[in-house]
Order: C-alpha cells, then structure tokens, then sequence
C-alpha cells in the first residue's frame, strides 16, 4: 500500500522529471516484490533486500533534492522491518522447502495422471 501510495504521489506531483520516472520504476519493483512475497515464491526475499537498498537510494535522492516525503520514509523503513523480520523468521529457508515439497510431489502424481 506505501508503494502504491508513492507511485500515486510521484505520477500526482512530479510527472514531468526524469526522476520521477526512475522513482515510479523503484516503487512499481517495490509492489511487484510484495506480490511474489504474498505469493510465497523463493525469490521474494532476495528481492525485498535489492528493494530495501533502492528505496533507500530512492530516499537519498530526496534528501539531496531538499524535497520531504513521509510516504517514502515509511516505505522504506517498512521494507527494513520486513527484510528484518523475513531473515530472522528464517522464511527463505521455509520457502525453498516448500517448493521442493511440491516438487517431489508433482513427481509423485506424474505418473499416476
């Protein structure tokens, strides 16, 4: 929702500037992500790392530019808590059992269908 919320902002506010477009690019990753997350695929927590560090960088890009967004803040900080919590819950390590799981059970019922 956060990254929903800054796409909305940067295509509201400043839809003109080259930035924007790269900034609405880190946001629609940033979605995308949350989506293979809520989706349980192996790679989301990879990939919410490399959307942590672009956020961030997305942050920076604001401080320098001397322009405040709280949304971009609680993106980002939301995006730490949940890398953070992911990597202490050891989910990539539940993820990939999962779908070796359902691998050997597609193995199972290959030959039976």
């Amino acid at each position: 929702m956060l990254s929903a919320a800054c796409f909305i902002q940067l295509m509201v506010i400043s839809k003109d500037h080259w930035l924007a477009f790269v900034l609405l690019g880190i946001n629609a990753f940033a979605i995308l992500t949350f989506i293979l997350l809520a989706l349980q695929k192996t790679v989301a927590p990879l990939l919410l790392i490399a959307v942590a560090v672009l956020l961030f960088l997305a942050k920076l890009v604001y401080i320098f530019s001397g322009v405040f967004s709280l949304v971009v803040l609680l993106s980002f900080l939301y995006s730490v808590v949940v890398v953070t919590v992911i990597f202490v819950e050891q989910l990539p390590k539940k993820l990939k059992e999962k779908a070796l799981a359902e691998k050997a059970e597609a193995l199972v019922w290959k030959d039976k269908i």
